[in-house]
Parts: structure tokens; C-alpha cells; sequence
């Protein structure tokens, strides 16, 4: 499984650990990823407190091992754990989960559009164009579906597209998350989809192992050079 970007929009890269057959009804409950820390406002002023003297603390800030449980995405900071506005696990995935366009899915409109066939990681596929309500979405899951920033009116009408393979599972997902936005500052999220089936066992760390984002980064800053290498 993967978390990639569409072209000409903001991207956001990551790589995946692959869980075990993601479907509609049936997905990682805890993806693990690598990837690109993505900066908004409120993180950005959760971090306003460290200090900006170390030039590598912004390289171990955006590159980080991340584990998304429910609600909550845990990042990794050296060798300890820290989250950001952390919440109830059991709430709904955020839109930077990289498992929320598979939630966004279950809002699928009865307007797909087959564009052809497209191959996806060397697996042939039928691409789909089609628009997806997060209203739907939101009432298809137990735990509900968080949304973008935007009108409201747009969410349900938010631009999508999917990559479907011959046993009917979803290769690739992609969802316009800003279809208000001007057409250079729309933000695409996309999530790639292999090895269904393969076992995997990702935990999330557990309270007494998360520190608060301020702890981590400057234990992280005050380290000898080399002690994680």
C-alpha cells in the first residue's frame, strides 16, 4: 500500500507498509508509513517552540516514520514516539490519512465514468472517473469520515477517480480534496493499493511511549551526532 501524489498538484510522498487486503469493508486499522511530514498552520504552531538554530532539526522533522491509528498519527522522533492534537483512536481518519480516500470512497456517486483500461504497479485495471459525497461516506462508517477544509456544498460533490482490477479491488484511489481551490492549488490525495492478502502486525505505541511533540524534538536536537545512525 502507498500514499502518492497527484501530478501538477501539492504532493505529499510517502512509502507503505502493505496490509493485509484493504477493501471498502476491510483495511489496515493502523497503517505504518515513511513519509513527508505535512505542515499546516496548527502544527506549524505546535512546533513554534523549538528552535530553528540546528539546521538538520528540519530534515528530521519532515522526514518521519509515521503510524496512523483511527483518529491519532503517531510520528516517530529518533528512537521515541510523539502525535500531534491527539485524540480517540476510534474516531474518524483524517484527510491526511493515507487510508482516508478509501473512506471517502464508501461515498461513491451512481455517475462513474470508465475512462479504460491502466495498468497500476504493472496490474491491469479499468480506470473510473466518478464524484464522491463525504455526506454518504460519513453515514456508510461506523466511526464516521472527517472532511476538508472548504464550503460545505463542495462536499458532496468532490471530483474522484479509481483504478479498479479484474476481481473488482481498488488499485489505485484518487480524491480531489479542494475542488473550490484554483486549479494550480487543488490538492489531489491519492493512495496506491498492493499486496492484498499479505499478513502484517503494526501497533501503535501505547501511552506511557508517546512524549509530547516539544519533548521529542528537543531530546532529538540535544543527542550526540551518530547515536541513531
Amino acid at each position: 500500500m502507498g500514499w502518492v501524489g497527484a501530478p501538477g498538484a501539492r504532493n505529499y510522498p510517502a512509502s507503505m507498509s502493505p496490509a493485509g487486503g484493504p477493501t471498502a469493508n476491510r483495511v489496515a486499522a493502523a497503517p505504518r508509513v515513511s513519509q513527508s511530514l505535512l505542515f499546516t498552520d496548527r502544527a506549524t504552531a505546535a512546533l513554534s517552540e523549538l528552535s530553528d538554530d540546528d539546521p538538520g532539526l528540519r530534515e528530521r522533522v519532515e522526514q518521519s516514520e509515521m503510524i496512523y491509528d483511527g483518529a491519532n498519527a503517531y510520528v516517530r522522533v529518533a528512537d521515541r514516539w510523539t502525535g500531534f492534537f491527539l485524540a480517540d483512536p476510534g474516531g474518524p481518519r483524517g484527510p491526511n490519512d493515507p487510508l482516508w480516500p478509501l473512506d471517502a470512497l464508501l461515498g461513491a456517486s451512481e455517475d462513474a465514468v470508465e475512462i479504460g483500461p491502466e495498468a497500476v504497479r504493472g496490474v491491469p485495471a479499468t480506470h473510473c472517473r466518478l464524484t464522491v459525497d463525504l455526506a454518504r461516506a460519513d453515514a456508510a462508517l461506523p466511526s464516521g469520515v472527517s472532511v476538508p477544509a472548504g464550503p460545505y456544498r463542495s462536499l458532496s460533490r468532490l471530483p474522484a477517480e479509481v483504478w479498479l482490477d479484474a476481481d473488482g479491488l481498488a488499485r489505485r484511489i484518487s480524491v480531489n480534496s479542494e475542488p473550490a481551490a484554483a486549479a494550480d492549488a487543488q490538492v489531489w490525495s491519492v493512495v496506491e493499493l498492493w499486496d492484498y492478502g499479505l499478513a502484517v502486525d503494526i501497533t501503535p505505541p501505547g501511552p506511557d511511549e508517546v512524549l509530547t511533540p516539544a519533548e521529542a524534538y528537543r531530546m532529538a536536537e540535544e543527542e550526540p551526532p551518530g547515536r541513531n545512525a
